[in-house]
């Protein structure tokens, strides 16, 4: 008879452990306001990075963080452009990525990757009478790019993604002779772009499995 309880089996599992320093340029994000209008975000240079591990062969998760500084700008219908106030703009993002091919057939390959944190947008000193508060949303993300494999240790990642932060209040602006104000309801997705490029570091790790 076998033994009952046998004890379980252990296997070490390699895990690449990877650093990608990014930069690149990011675009979008308008909110229409209600005398007709909008604001809208001017495109401008982000940088960031990301920290990850490759699971399996062609897998990995990693946690990224990106920032863009940039103006915040009105365009009433009837009157000309103005500044509202400095934007800064952070996403963290918990993402997923998967190589549409093996790495093995090439020294290029690419991939779809796709995540979910927040975004934070911090407004500077407003040059119209505003109030503006650090404002914190739930978004997603979804894109794709090429890996391409200098040696070992280091790849290349040209990568572009769709930015969606997702504010369940719609937040509404509009201006006029008596200043302006901001009021608050519905909910709205403001859609942002991003391109970058990144250099991946690679670093053996190993991670413990138990049967």
């Amino acid at each position: 008879l076998a033994a009952a309880g046998a004890p379980s089996s252990v296997r070490a599992a390699s895990a690449a452990l990877e650093v990608t320093p990014t930069v690149g340029w990011q675009w979008g994000g308008t909110l229409d306001y209600s005398a007709g209008g909008d604001v809208h975000a001017n495109a401008a240079l982000n940088y960031g990075g990301t920290i990850g591990a490759m699971v399996r062969p062609g897998e990995w998760y990693e946690l990224g963080y990106s920032y863009q500084a940039t103006d915040l700008i009105g365009r009433p219908p009837a009157a000309p452009n103005f500044k509202v106030f400095d934007l800064g703009t952070h996403y963290i993002q918990f993402a997923g990525g998967r190589n549409l091919m093996p790495a093995s057939s090439g020294r290029a390959y690419p991939y779809v990757i796709g995540g979910v944190g927040m975004t934070i947008f911090s407004p500077g000193t407003p040059t119209v009478p505003l109030n503006p508060d650090t404002h914190t949303m739930f978004s997603a993300s979804l894109g794709g790019g090429v890996r391409v494999t200098v040696n070992e240790r280091v790849d290349l990642r040209l990568q572009a993604r769709l930015l969606l932060p997702m504010n369940f209040t719609e937040g509404s602006f509009y201006f006029g002779s008596g200043g302006g104000a901001v009021s608050v309801s519905g909910g709205t997705i403001m859609a942002q772009g991003e391109a970058t490029l990144g250099i991946t570091i690679k670093a053996a790790g190993s991670v413990t499995v138990t049967n």
